[in-house]
């Protein structure tokens, strides 16, 4: 594998893993109903998943997934940018998750309220 497919493959990681995940989480909670308390948890975890790929994420993966040695940019001649890949595919997966956690949160809150007020309306009284 050459280290512009590991790039690839590492940005493609950045890029969709937080999203994806928590369109998972989101869809387990939809089916499931597990209460307002799991919304609040969604919107959160999804906000602190965002600034952690946002943060963290760029970094651990460019030392998994280091740029071959070249003695050009060793020496300090040249501008080495071959690592600014996976900061930009970690910020757009953070605000991608970010978005996702904040849609997710108000389109669960509608559904929560909707079937509050099903109950409501189906009670006898």
């Amino acid at each position: 594998m050459t280290s512009g497919t590991a790039t690839l493959i590492g940005c493609g990681a950045l890029f969709l893993g937080g999203p994806v995940g928590l369109i998972l989480v989101a869809n387990l909670i939809r089916q499931r109903d597990f209460g307002q308390r799991s919304l609040r948890l969604l919107v959160v975890g999804g906000i602190v998943a965002s600034g952690a790929i946002i943060l963290c994420a760029a970094p651990a993966f460019h030392r998994l997934f280091p740029p071959p040695h070249d003695p050009v940019f060793a020496s300090g001649r040249g501008l080495d940018l071959r690592g600014i890949w996976f900061w930009l595919a970690a910020w757009a997966g953070g605000a991608l998750t970010f978005a996702l956690a904040l849609a997710y949160g108000v389109d669960l809150g509608r559904l929560r309220r909707s079937r509050q007020s099903e109950r409501q309306t189906n009670a006898p009284g």
